[in-house]
């Protein structure tokens, strides 16, 4: 009778045994599965990353030339210098246009947020690259509206108001109406709103730029933090 029992004892605790090796192989195994989904990941992203960086830089960077360019541009109206009307042309044409971050989430979207379950384990690192898709790029975002809508729109209809028009490579007004570029934009840097608006948008570039300086640093230190989870992980 007890070489029965402990003979059932034993089958019970290999049963077990068995149960509880499969459910650690089990978890081991999506465990495994989950950290090659956040290299993926992480690698993804740090490369998206890499990419956005190199494009604020430049956006700052065209922001600084336009900067430049706006100064000589207020020095021409004050009399302190004095344009050529090509370089004149060429710099209010540059005022309508401008440099801003366009982003690819889908990565995040994808491999990340929509996963459906926790990708990333550590949550520093969860939390610098949702910070960056959820809360810098969107603010970038309020940035592009205000550059589109406050500067160069504004600028243009202000250029457009006060007579201004611009002459293209494909097309010369100039030559085509027989009218005077020079006179033109004589008469068009003599107009307050004109002037007034070049001068805002002169200061109001300040900001944008600090933002974008400010986003960069985010993303710098963004990529920081991946470079050193992956090397230590």
């Amino acid at each position: 009778m007890n070489k029965l029992l402990a003979r059932g004892g034993i089958e019970i605790i290999a049963v077990f045994i068995g149960i509880s090796g499969g459910l650690w192989s089990e978890k081991q195994i999506e465990l495994n599965k989950t950290i090659k989904a956040e290299k993926v990941a992480l690698k993804s992203i740090r490369d998206e990353f890499v990419s956005d960086s190199t494009s604020l830089f430049n956006i700052v960077k065209s922001i600084e030339n336009e900067q430049e360019n706006i100064s000589n541009l207020l020095k021409h109206i004050s009399g302190d210098t004095t344009l050529s009307i090509t370089k004149l042309n060429a710099l209010i044409f540059d005022m309508m246009y401008f440099a801003y971050l366009t982003y690819d989430n889908s990565v995040y979207e994808g491999l990340i947020k929509g996963a459906g379950r926790k990708i990333i384990q550590e949550d520093s690192v969860s939390s610098a690259i949702s910070s960056i898709y959820e809360s810098t790029y969107k603010h970038l975002g309020n940035m592009f509206d205000m550059q589109k809508d406050m500067i160069a729109t504004r600028t243009f209809d202000a250029f457009i108001e006060s007579g201004g028009y611009l002459d293209t490579k494909r097309f010369s007004i100039s030559k085509s109406l027989n009218l005077s570029q020079e006179e033109m934009f004589s008469e068009a840097l003599r107009k307050k709103k004109f002037v007034n608006q070049i001068s805002f948008h002169y200061d109001t570039n300040f900001f944008i730029k600090k933002q974008y300086e400010w986003a960069l640093g985010k993303v710098v230190v963004a990529i920081g933090i991946i470079d050193n989870y992956l090397e230590n992980s």
